[in-house]
């Protein structure tokens, strides 16, 4: 067994390791992680370009539209720079329709909301997607993946766009940690959005939900290479106990987005109506291989983003209450990673239940990809459109 093997072994979420921890001394356990700092020095730190310099370039118009993801798999697509890095963004439907923003998870790219942004501009809204940092054909980012990175990328995706979005407000739908992203987002530029869709969000998880394997992998003591290292075996089919409830880790989060890539209903789900054979499971799987830096972006989000249900969340959170419009939560029935029952809870005591329209969508966490319509509906019904 190798040096990097045992480290992975040590650090594995698997029954009987926690005794390993906790029967360990912390003489022992510093020692692992300082041979883990001699075995994985770290990264550099410098934006790491997209698929969009590292891939697109060597390739022919056709063979770029055989890729699980296509550069022009939605409408009008541009590449927005920044001293962040580049962002991927799209924008289509009518110029005068109402105007909706759309924040994806923390694993897939934006092709996952691709049903809810068609179904929007069916009923004649104009819409913007984009990739968040080191997802899809977004560059990664070197500063830290928080709340400021994430309002200045949507900051950047609107203010690129030939209409003006901000003088009469926009909606904001977000999904999943995209959730989290548009909370922090509404609060801070309250001024800004005019209505708010959150789709099994993230930010309210209860800690009890957090394994000691997860802490122990974000609490910033383990060097970054290992840290992206064990991360990336876990999200190219490493054992994790996704499914119980009560390991509700991130890695659980994106094993439920990317659930397409075991179950053959989710494979086959369309994620645009333009290129029915793109699916969420080979558009991953695409970008864990071709996007070098996605783990990064992945982690950092982990240690920074919205998440967990924090003390500075649940501020953030009750910020939502001082709005004089409702926000419209929506969760899946089955879902074991934000759990209908206990975001109900949460939210209505931190928001207050006059501000709060409640949805429940047949479903685990990934059905804001494979069950659109029903999304779009029920916004559609809220909003009166």
């Amino acid at each position: 067994m190798t040096t990097s093997d045992r480290i992975l072994r040590f650090f594995s979420p698997h029954t009987g390791r926690t005794g390993l921890l906790i029967g360990s001394s912390i003489a022992t356990t510093l020692v692992a992680i300082s041979v883990a700092r001699i075995a994985f020095p770290g990264t550099p730190n410098h934006i790491i370009l997209s698929p969009r310099d590292t891939q697109l370039p060597r390739l022919s118009p056709s063979e770029q539209n055989d890729l699980p993801y296509p550069p022009d798999v939605f409408p009008g697509a541009r590449d927005v720079t920044s001293r962040y890095g580049t962002i991927r963004v799209y924008e289509w439907g009518p110029e005068d329709g109402r105007k909706v923003l759309l924040v994806h998870g923390i694993s897939t790219p934006c092709l996952a909301l691709g049903s809810i942004a068609n179904g929007l501009v069916e009923i004649g809204c104009r819409v913007i997607l984009f990739d968040l940092w080191g997802r899809g054909y977004s560059d990664s980012s070197n500063l830290p993946h928080d709340s400021r990175l994430y309002t200045a990328q949507i900051l950047l995706a609107l203010t690129s766009s030939p209409l003006a979005w901000t003088p009469n407000g926009f909606s904001i739908v977000g999904y999943s940690f995209g959730g989290g992203i548009a909370v922090d987002f509404a609060t801070s530029h309250p001024q800004m959005v005019k209505s708010i869709v959150l789709l099994a969000p993230g930010g309210l998880i209860r800690p009890n939900h957090f394994g000691w394997s997860s802490r122990i992998l974000y609490l910033g003591l383990i060097p970054d290479r290992i840290l992206h290292w064990i991360v990336q075996r876990r999200l190219q089919g490493g054992n994790v106990h996704a499914r119980e409830k009560k390991t509700a880790t991130a890695v659980a989060v994106v094993n439920e987005e990317i659930k397409g890539a075991r179950d053959p209903s989710f494979e086959t789900a369309p994620l645009s109506k333009a290129r029915p054979d793109v699916t969420v499971a080979s558009a991953v799987s695409w970008q864990i291989q071709n996007h070098e830096g996605f783990v990064r972006s992945f982690v950092s989000s982990i240690k920074h983003g919205p998440v967990e249900g924090k003390e500075e969340s649940r501020r953030t959170w009750k910020e939502l209450g001082k709005r004089k419009d409702r926000v419209l939560i929506m969760a899946g029935s089955t879902d074991t990673i934000i759990i209908p029952e206990e975001l109900k809870i949460d939210a209505t005591e931190l928001i207050g239940s006059a501000n709060i329209e409640w949805r429940i969508i047949d479903g685990g966490h990934e059905f804001p990809i494979t069950r659109g319509d029903e999304v779009v509906k029920q916004i559609s019904e809220v909003w009166g459109t």
